[in-house]
């Protein structure tokens, strides 16, 4: 394949994830505002938020989980320490029922206790606040929660200048893998799609399974290109073989 014609894959693969996509990152971005609005109302009180002023995210956060296309386990905003003036940490998050219904996540935020949820040392939050950026996160096991392989969507949430934590949602892996993998089918070789940390997300073979660590010595042997997601500085590659699918066994 050409390298003209390598880019013109890459640039048709990277718009159809897009699409896919984009109604998640829209949906992030209405809570992000939405959490400006209140700190701003409360700064110009004299105050802080409260948790009770939370409340009017949950029809946003639920629009979030109603996205047809994909799968949504829960979304919501997760606030840096010291934010809300009666807690220290906090998640204001709703989890989506395979029967439609939705409830409010529950976790524990006692930093003595053993079941304690510590919630910035998450690369979906971390990444987030160490950059002021966009992050993709996974796939990984969504421990406390579904126990199914996840990737966590999450923006940054400011008040004026201040990061003040961020808009998030997690997306079944289940339900993104085929999207992606339909994409990966358009490249007559071996296609394998990472994330940021070299985790495969999806492949157009057997040879890969969703959560594969990629080595850079494994990479090597392979041509790899940039899949850049909408207008965020948030990127995964696309590692082609040499071989054309159809003669790997």
């Amino acid at each position: 394949m050409s390298d003209e014609a390598d880019r013109a894959e890459f640039a048709e693969f990277a718009s159809n994830i897009n699409v896919a996509i984009g109604n998640i990152f829209d949906g992030l971005g209405v809570l992000s505002a939405q959490v400006a609005c209140i700190w701003k109302q409360a700064r110009t009180a004299g105050g802080r938020p409260r948790l009770r002023d939370l409340g009017c995210l949950e029809a946003d956060a639920v629009r979030l989980l109603g996205i047809k296309s994909l799968r949504i386990h829960g979304a919501g905003v997760v606030l840096a320490p010291g934010e809300i003036a009666d807690a220290d940490m906090h998640i204001e998050w709703w989890c989506g029922e395979s029967d439609h219904s939705v409830h409010p996540l529950k976790l524990d935020f006692n930093r003595r206790s053993d079941s304690f949820y510590n919630y910035l040392t998450m690369p979906w939050y971390s990444r987030v606040r160490d950059t002021g950026k966009p992050c993709v996160a996974g796939p990984f096991v969504d421990v406390n929660g579904t126990e199914e392989y996840i990737v966590a969507f999450s923006v940054p949430m400011f008040d004026g200048d201040r990061f003040i934590g961020v808009a998030a949602a997690d997306v079944s892996l289940e339900s993104l893998e085929p999207l992606l993998v339909r994409g990966l089918m358009r490249f007559p070789n071996e296609a394998v799609l990472l994330n940021a940390d070299g985790r495969v997300l999806a492949a157009n073979t057997p040879s890969w399974m969703a959560g594969d660590l990629v080595r850079p010595r494994e990479a090597s042997n392979y041509r790899c290109g940039v899949v850049g997601l909408n207008a965020f500085p948030v990127y995964w590659t696309v590692m082609q073989g040499q071989s054309p699918r159809n003669s790997m066994v």
